[in-house]
């Protein structure tokens, strides 16, 4: 057994022994090129996976939705096509508008406080992201069960925090400028004096 282990090790060192390699003949690609030709491979599988597998998924085709009034979370994240090991993908952003969480007085004014800053007080809206767990799928469940103990914290009253006030200061407001009607190009009062002409 020794013997054949030793005999496997010779050969995989003869591979590589640069005393055996064969001339170079110039009948191979460089690297770059290997390269691009496993980009057109790849192109090549999706391509097929278009004329030859897109056609039996009408069958499985289910009409669009619009989520109702109750799915008030928001989720988004990114996919790159072909490659699974883009840290990128992994993240999730949560949305949610504050007023449909049922949060009233006191339980808002603390649910804003442990919020902090993710919170924009000109949207209503909170949005949090997380990317520490190793898929995406594990990162939507943490940022639900994130909210849900913000949230029932907020509801504890042991403490409501209500001599802290909340401080917007961190948010930029963005004021949305009226562009003045006179500096608009004279289109239309030219074309009607072309018409009447």
């Amino acid at each position: 057994n020794r013997k054949e282990h030793a005999e496997i090790y010779d050969e995989q060192d003869r591979d590589y022994d640069i005393e055996t390699v064969e001339d170079w003949e110039y009948d191979d690609h460089h690297t770059y090129g290997h390269l691009l030709l496993d980009n057109v491979r790849d192109v090549r599988k999706y391509v097929r996976l278009m004329k030859f597998e897109h056609p039996t998924l009408a069958q499985h085709a289910k009409p669009f939705k619009a989520p109702s009034e109750a799915h008030i979370l928001r989720f988004e994240r990114t996919v790159t096509m072909g490659d699974k090991t883009q840290a990128q993908d992994r993240k999730v952003v949560l949305r949610v508008q504050v007023a449909k969480l049922g949060l009233k007085g006191p339980e808002l004014h603390k649910f804003l406080l442990l919020v902090g800053s993710r919170y924009n007080p000109e949207t209503d809206e909170l949005k949090m992201s997380e990317d520490r767990e190793i898929t995406s799928l594990l990162n939507k469940k943490r940022l639900a069960d994130t909210l849900n103990q913000l949230i029932s914290e907020a509801k504890k009253t042991d403490d409501m925090f209500s001599d802290v006030a909340l401080d917007f200061t961190y948010h930029k407001y963005k004021h949305k400028m009226a562009f003045p009607e006179e500096w608009l190009p004279k289109v239309k009062a030219k074309a009607k004096t072309e018409k009447q002409e």
